[in-house]
């Protein structure tokens, strides 16, 4: 009788890494919601900003999946040059079909999320990551939990802990070393 097959680890998973969806408030921003008038801020990190950059950068197929939505995700996705679906609180059927329009394998996609309606994408995602301010059931179902919370760089530690894993984190940091970076 064959021996089943290890479970993947996380550097598997890491490895196997090609396409990012970020939900967007609590793992983009700090989960917090301004009100200002008819209008509503909101908080991003430069980091996370950055480490989607990056990801563009190594050929990764980016997109942000949020259930609120609003003019500031819509300016900050447009900034970013990444794909927006809002409104969308069936997030585990959005993620299939993201996947499906890049023909990106949910093995070979990340998704990082906060609550309980990022766990159908979670639970489908090759690499299922969250922060340390998620919810419980979305912490314990997670294969990587950074160490910064939400709004604080939690993508940018995602993102280089991957390229770190597929060897190619050192490759994108030496043009900045260079000052040949644009």
């Amino acid at each position: 009788m064959a021996k089943p097959a290890a479970p993947l680890t996380v550097a598997d998973r890491m490895h196997s890494v090609r396409a990012l969806v970020c939900d967007v408030d609590g793992v983009l921003t700090d989960g917090s919601l301004n009100y200002l008038g008819p209008d509503e801020i909101k908080s991003f990190s430069v980091l996370d900003g950055f480490a989607i950059t990056l990801a563009k950068q190594a050929g990764w197929k980016v997109a942000l999946l949020t259930a609120r939505g609003g003019p500031a995700v819509e300016r900050r996705a447009s900034e970013l040059g990444v794909e927006l679906i809002s409104g969308e609180r069936s997030k585990g059927t959005a993620f299939t079909a993201i996947c499906g329009r890049w023909n990106v394998p949910l093995n070979e996609a990340a998704y990082i999320g906060d609550d309980w309606l990022d766990l159908p994408a979670l639970a489908l995602a090759g690499l299922a990551a969250t922060v340390p301010n998620a919810a419980a059931a979305v912490r314990q179902r997670a294969h990587w939990l950074s160490t910064v919370p939400g709004g604080s760089g939690a993508v940018r530690e995602l993102v280089e802990a991957i390229l770190r894993v597929q060897g190619r984190l050192d490759e994108m940091l030496q043009p900045y070393l260079r000052g040949t970076a644009g």
